[in-house]
Order: structure tokens, then C-alpha cells, then sequence
């Protein structure tokens, strides 16, 4: 990884236990939802003094720092430079730091449930094996049919949490709310690719390559700001793709020796690749089927309706409280394979469809 350089601009590390880590990078445009989110996490420090929280400016060019900050009198800020895609400005600020344990979050997450940090911290000094834990991730703010449809998804991803618990695995590790042990992902993040898109999901594969494992903490909710419209969840679920497939092709190795030795983690991707398969294969098979007749068509669409309603709701039975505080979500649930393929067959095509013209051009397959 190369070099960064680190300049403190208000530094105010008071303990050694905990450091919350907030990374982000010009997001000094809309100068009011700056200067709240700054008051937040201020406010966040001073309810939790046994916190240290740091905001790190990752090489940012729109001088979020130029106002006035003096009202901030219990947060740590920093800088990085030049940007270090994320993964670049952490591992920087985390060598510098003396913490046990590292908190991620995002710059428009809000952290719920701290107060159980102490139960937590039990856990993982009494496991070595253990390298962290992540959060519950629940979408806020907003009654879309946009904010409806990713709170029920993410309530099913918390539902297949269920399945991994027992092997201590996870595919990902949120990096809008997780934590690990200092000296752990110091270690995990200095052997990191410093690709953007996957980064949280490499470093939590780095660490479950070296044995490490990890466990859910539902004491601790990280409300994350989701995208109001289809029109902009389109355009983060291609950059999630995208992750999916950076780490997919740089950690093939390992995906192959999980599914060799049959494990959860290993499931999880076959299941993964599979299911991008059908939404990729899906349109032509579907235009195929009414080709040969609209019998054959119609009966290949309630096939793959019912393939749907089957795991959403089989799902949805191995963790219902993850789903009490949604109205109305068993027929809310319903729509939910309808919303997937609308919104999984345009960005797989797309995603895929790059990753081939990259080859075609010689160039990385996740330039």
C-alpha cells in the first residue's frame, strides 16, 4: 500500500478502548447536511466520552474544513492525503492510534445501542479467535416504495444471519457498522488490495482466511440513510456489484476452498453466483420460452414467481423479529421478487457487461 500522510486538526484522543473511525470524502457541497452530520457525531462524543470518534477528510477537494469548527469541542478530525480510496485513509489513521478496538461507520450512518460496547468487548477478550463483530443495519428516514423495498432486504439479510452464526462467518462485514480488534485490522488492512468498491467485503474475507471469526451484535443498530428512489438504488447496487465482483475474481482462490470444504461462507457464494446467473440468463430464456409459445412463457414466469416467494418467505421464517417494526411486511414481502429482478437484471447486465469490455480492451476486469 502506498504511502499517506496524516495531519491531525483537532485531536482529542482521551482513551485507549475505543476508536470510531468516520471516513468521507467531499461531502462539503450541501453545506447544511455537512454541518448537521458534524453536529451529530460532536453530539455522539460528548454522549459517549468513552468513545473516541474520529472524522477523517480522505484527500477531499471541497475544503470541508474551511468554516468554522470551533463549536466541535468533542470530536477528533483528521486528514489524509492524497485520497487514499478509503482503504488507504484508515489504515493510515489506525497506526496511528492506541485503541483495543476500531468502530467503522459511515459519514450518514447514525449508531444506536453503544452503551452495550462493554458486553462486547467481554466477548472478543474472551475469544481469540474472534476479529469482530458487525451491527445491525437497518435503512431510515424516508417512506418510498424505494426506503419500503431495502427495509425489507435488509431485514432478510439480518434473517440469513441465522445460518452463519454457528461457523462464526460472515460474506461481508458492513463497513458502515462493524468492529474489529486494533491489531487485527491493522494487520488485515496492510495486506488489503485497495480496491474500492468490495473493500469492507475483502477485509472481512482477509480475516476469515487467517481463521479469524466474527459475530452478530443486534445490540447495536446502525441506521444507515438509503437511497429515496429506484433511479438512485439502481446506481448503488452497481457499485455494490461491482464490489461483489472485484473480490469475487481477486479472492477466487479462496471462495473455491470454502465451497470445496462445504462450508456456510462457501454456500453462501454458490448460491451467489447462481443466483447472478438466472438474472443474467433470465431475459433470454424468458424471450426463448415465448418464442417456442406463450404457454411455455408464462409457465417459465410463475416458475421463477414461485422460486421467489419460496426463499423470500423461507427467509423470513428463520428470523421474524428482524421484521416486527416494518407494517404490514408479510404483504410487503410479497412484491419483494418482483422488485429484485426489476432491479437485479439491469445492474448485472450492466456490471458483467463492463467487466467484458474491460478483457476486450486488455485492461483489469475491474478498471
Amino acid at each position: 500500500m502506498k504511502d499517506y500522510q496524516l495531519t491531525w486538526l483537532a485531536q482529542r484522543v482521551t482513551t485507549q478502548t475505543t476508536a470510531v473511525l468516520v471516513p468521507f470524502y467531499n461531502e462539503a457541497g450541501d453545506k447544511t447536511h455537512f454541518a448537521e452530520r458534524l453536529a451529530y457525531f460532536d453530539g455522539l462524543a460528548a454522549r459517549h466520552p468513552e468513545l473516541d470518534i474520529i472524522l477523517i477528510d480522505d484527500g477531499s477537494t471541497d475544503q470541508p474544513f474551511a468554516a468554522d469548527t470551533e463549536k466541535l469541542t468533542h470530536l477528533s478530525l483528521s486528514r489524509v492525503t492524497p485520497n487514499g480510496q478509503k482503504i488507504g485513509a484508515l489504515y493510515t489513521q489506525i497506526k496511528a492510534l492506541p485503541h483495543q478496538y476500531i468502530i467503522f461507520t459511515d459519514f450518514d450512518t447514525e449508531l444506536q445501542g453503544l452503551d452495550n460496547l462493554p458486553e462486547i468487548h467481554g466477548k472478543l477478550a474472551a475469544d481469540s479467535a474472534s476479529m469482530g463483530c458487525y451491527f445491525s443495519m437497518r435503512p431510515t428516514e424516508g417512506n418510498t416504495p424505494a426506503v419500503q423495498f431495502q427495509m425489507l432486504e435488509y431485514a432478510l439479510e439480518r434473517a440469513s444471519y441465522q445460518f452463519s452464526k454457528n461457523e462464526g462467518s460472515v460474506p461481508i462485514m458492513p463497513g458502515a457498522g462493524c468492529l474489529y480488534k486494533r491489531p487485527i485490522i491493522e494487520a488485515l488492512l496492510s495486506r488489503h488490495s485497495g480496491l474500492r468498491s468490495g473493500e469492507d467485503r475483502e477485509t472481512c474475507l482477509l480475516g476469515l482466511e487467517l481463521g479469524y471469526t466474527v459475530f452478530y451484535a443486534p445490540q447495536i443498530q446502525a441506521l444507515t440513510q438509503p437511497p429515496q428512489t429506484f433511479r438512485a438504488l439502481l446506481q448503488q447496487r452497481r457499485r455494490w456489484s461491482q464490489g461483489f465482483v472485484e473480490v469475487a475474481l481477486h479472492k477466487a482462490a479462496f471462495y473455491r476452498n470454502q465451497m470445496a470444504e462445504k462450508t456456510v461462507l462457501g454456500l453462501r457464494h454458490r448460491i451467489d453466483m447462481i443466483s447472478v446467473s438466472i438474472f443474467l440468463l433470465m431475459p433470454l430464456l424468458l424471450l426463448m420460452a415465448f418464442l417456442i409459445s406463450s404457454t411455455v412463457g408464462v409457465a417459465l414466469v410463475l416458475a421463477w414467481t414461485a422460486l421467489g416467494f419460496v426463499e423470500t418467505f423461507w427467509l423470513y421464517s428463520k428470523a421474524r423479529d428482524e421484521f416486527r417494526t416494518i407494517p404490514n411486511h408479510k404483504l410487503k414481502l410479497c412484491l419483494i421478487p418482483f422488485a429484485r429482478v426489476l432491479l437485479e437484471v439491469p445492474t448485472w447486465w450492466r456490471v458483467i457487461g463492463r467487466v467484458c469490455l474491460n478483457k476486450l480492451q486488455g485492461k483489469g476486469a475491474c478498471a
